[in-house]
């Protein structure tokens, strides 16, 4: 298994996170807004809502809660629901979850998943069909996070292990690239965020090494 690689990966992984902050951060509790989460019912037949504009705070998102792999989790199958509805052709076949189908050792069961054609051939619960709205293109915008949303769940579990083992910091990207000398410095500088700021969580360290004064973007 590869090595997750933040520089690469930051054209979807950053604003997933910005999106991520924004959406618990949208009610006055954090609490009510997760338990509410899969309990907002979406009219299939109608448009989702957009969601809040970013950068209202001048990039500065953080809160005193911090946000858990868990919550990155729901938020992200959150945004895959509001763009697909229930295929019908399959109602009463077993479903599978988007993290299940996603999952490395059952992606490729066609017992449990389909390709939908609809969003860009990728493998969708077999119970899950694209909603035809969402290719407006009014509506990129809430594509594009669900893209996002769905490019996490693949990788999430790379990005936890990168994040808690920092004694394989070592051999990490070791092979001397250009791009992994980026690499390197990218987590040099999350690890020093992570000893500095500890209070706070992992999409908070993360985000704050991609918004650092050390520019080690391409």
């Amino acid at each position: 298994m590869g090595e997750f690689s933040f520089i690469d990966n930051t054209g979807w992984l950053k604003p997933f996170i910005i999106e991520l902050h924004k959406y618990y951060n949208c009610s006055t509790s954090s609490i009510d807004r997760i338990s509410a989460l899969f309990e907002e019912s979406v009219d299939q037949n109608n448009v989702v809502p957009p969601q809040p504009s970013i950068d209202q705070h001048n990039g500065n998102i953080f809160t005193n809660t911090s946000l858990t792999f868990q919550d990155a989790n729901e938020f992200a199958v959150y945004n895959l629901n509001n763009i697909f509805k229930d295929y019908c052709f399959t109602l009463f076949n077993e479903k599978y979850s988007w993290i299940g189908c996603l999952d490395d050792n059952k992606k490729y069961d066609t017992k449990y998943i389909r390709v939908s054609r609809g969003f860009g051939n990728r493998y969708v619960p077999i119970g899950k069909k694209f909603n035809s709205t969402f290719h407006n293109n009014e509506y990129s915008d809430i594509v594009a996070l669900a893209e996002h949303s769905y490019n996490y769940l693949i990788h999430r579990n790379k990005i936890e292990i990168v994040l808690k083992t920092p004694s394989s910091d070592y051999t990490r990207f070791s092979i001397n690239t250009d791009e992994n000398v980026f690499n390197r410095l990218f987590m040099v500088n999350l690890r020093h965020i992570q000893k500095a700021e500890k209070n706070k969580g992992p999409f908070d360290h993360i985000l704050s090494t991609y918004n650092s004064k050390v520019e080690i973007m391409k």
